[in-house]
């Protein structure tokens, strides 16, 4: 496939108790490009992610073809690499990006050059397919043990924060927390607990450990404004950067096409068919021969 390299998921994909680390992943092209700003734009954030990485995704470890059901079980960091390397792969690895500051009355347009390459966390030195942590709230000491969440996670909890931002964070909890037991710091009498039931010290301290163990998940950039020199943090979502871009970019791939297509005669599904920079280089080599003929 062309352009199609093979990359290391920071988590895995977990099925049976095997964990399997590899994706081999293909950049995007015009079909892909169109069926973001066609077919999928009605969709959540998260399960425009889900379709376009299976399209995208060539094996996952031993599996191919790979499913939407698979993918969308990968782990938020998991998914978060891959959206990362499919923009290098597609559109480079140079990033440049806007933020607004937000200190007072300032509100100033900071120009970022940021590179896929250097957003991608180092993986974790070990992984699992769930994890234990303990927290203390209230005279009691909880044990929770739970799973990274998934981008099935992220749909629901994204569909259940119609409710507000806590039932968000109580269903993407209560999907990941697979057992968990309380007992008082001075008895040894333990009993266990529903994840709904959990206190919000406990799921704050649950989300801290998920955050620690999964880096890719949430990119933050650390940006001081050259203006008013104040100093913040910044959320980078990579889905959000690449479909902003990919949707730029809807007249133009048009125009690629019938540029081509009246050139080299070549029909609109073959022209869809090539990546991104396939189809630059021909526009490239186009314009140097008409560029040529002008001026002979």
């Amino acid at each position: 496939m062309d352009g199609a390299v093979a990359i290391q998921l920071p988590n895995g994909f977990w099925e049976g108790g095997m964990r399997h680390a590899e994706a081999v992943l293909r950049p995007l092209n015009g079909c892909d490009e169109e069926f973001l700003f066609e077919e999928a734009a009605g969709r959540s954030t998260a399960r425009r992610v889900t379709a376009l990485l299976t399209r995208c995704t060539l094996r996952l470890g031993r599996l191919s073809p790979v499913s939407e059901a698979q993918i969308a079980r990968l782990a938020a960091g998991d998914r978060e690499a891959l959206l990362l390397h499919l923009r290098r792969l597609t559109f480079g690895d140079r990033m440049p990006a806007v933020v607004s500051c937000p200190g007072d009355d300032c509100g100033q347009k900071l120009d970022l050059e940021l590179s896929a390459s250097s957003l991608l966390a180092p993986a974790p030195a070990e992984t699992a397919e769930s994890y234990e942590t303990e927290v203390s709230s209230d005279g009691n000491s909880y044990r929770v043990r739970f799973r990274l969440p998934t981008g099935a996670d992220q749909e629901a909890a994204a569909e259940a924060a119609g409710r507000g931002l806590q039932a968000g964070v109580r269903t993407l909890v209560g999907r990941c927390v697979t057992a968990a037991s309380t007992a008082a710091t001075h008895r040894s009498a333990v009993r266990e607990v529903a994840a709904r039931d959990l206190p919000e010290t406990v799921v704050a301290g649950l989300s801290e450990a998920m955050a620690r163990l999964d880096p890719q998940a949430e990119i933050e950039l650390a940006v001081e404004c050259p203006s008013c020199g104040s100093r913040f943090q910044a959320l980078l979502d990579a889905a959000s950067f690449l479909f902003e871009e990919v949707s730029g970019r809807r007249r133009d791939l048009y125009r690629e096409v019938h540029t081509l297509a009246l050139h080299y005669h070549w029909s609109e599904a073959e022209i869809l068919g090539m990546p991104f920079r396939r189809r630059q280089r021909y526009l490239g080599l186009l314009r140097e021969a008409l560029g040529e003929e002008a001026a002979g």
